[in-house]
């Protein structure tokens, strides 16, 4: 009988495995991301709906993370009580154009960073470019380099500059829906207000003056029109033709 005893604990054992790693985790949280709903991350991270505890241990070991769009990493944490908390880090984005199709996403250099069909909420749309060929990692094809620059000079003031609107500090991109490059300047649709700029002429100036007046404009829905700005007028004048 004696001889039975290890095949027999052998099978426990792998039985009492396989148990285990079938278990599923009693909890899966994220943080760090808007892209992403917390199902879809379920599916790219862990290849399920409902992750395995400590089958998700043991690949965590042994195999890669998967690349993800939009997201420049993650990190696994597994907790007591088979709970598995991931932490996710997004690619930094400063907007999109589309191009057919395509959403393409570059980053404060102007380097393409994603090309996808997702549209990610709260980045800007910027209109009126276009580009013939999009490769991943590479600059945006644009055939004027002054217009690379501007569009960076436009994002980044949005993403660095605060304004008091409506009662609260809030950043200016967030206001910010799209920018537009027309034949006859630029645009930027400012909540319930479009502000025209014009050519790219100071248009850091224009920037700030338009940072200034916003909070006089809160609730208000028209033109903002900043193309005749110049700076170190004595007393800036500006127009602004309500709807």
């Amino acid at each position: 009988m004696k001889k039975w005893i290890l095949p027999i604990l052998l099978v426990l054992m792998i039985a009492a495995a396989a148990v285990l790693l079938l278990l599923p985790a009693n909890g899966v949280s994220y943080d760090g991301t808007s892209v992403y709903t917390d199902e879809e991350l379920n599916q790219l991270i862990f290849g399920t709906d409902s992750p395995r505890y400590y089958y998700a241990r043991i690949r965590e070991i042994f195999r890669k993370h998967r690349e993800i769009p939009f997201l420049a990493r993650y990190d696994v944490v597994f907790e007591e009580g088979r709970n598995i908390r991931v932490h996710l880090y997004e690619k930094s984005l400063a907007g999109y154009l589309r191009f057919q199709n395509y959403y393409l996403y570059f980053d404060w250099d102007g380097v393409l960073v994603e090309i996808g069909t997702q549209r990610v909420e709260g980045m800007y749309e910027v209109k009126g470019l276009s580009v013939e060929h999009a490769v991943k990692g590479e600059v945006l094809p644009l055939k004027d380099s002054g217009v690379l620059h501007t569009m960076l000079t436009l994002t980044q003031f949005l993403n660095r500059e605060t304004i008091y609107h409506s009662g609260r500090e809030i950043l200016l991109g967030s206001l910010c829906s799209g920018i537009c490059f027309k034949s006859d300047g630029v645009e930027l649709e400012m909540g319930g207000i479009t502000v025209f700029l014009g050519d790219t002429d100071n248009v850091e100036g224009k920037l700030y003056a338009m940072e200034d007046i916003l909070p006089e404009l809160a609730g208000k829905q028209g033109t903002l029109y900043l193309d005749s700005y110049r700076s170190g007028a004595v007393d800036p004048r500006y127009i602004f033709k309500e709807n």
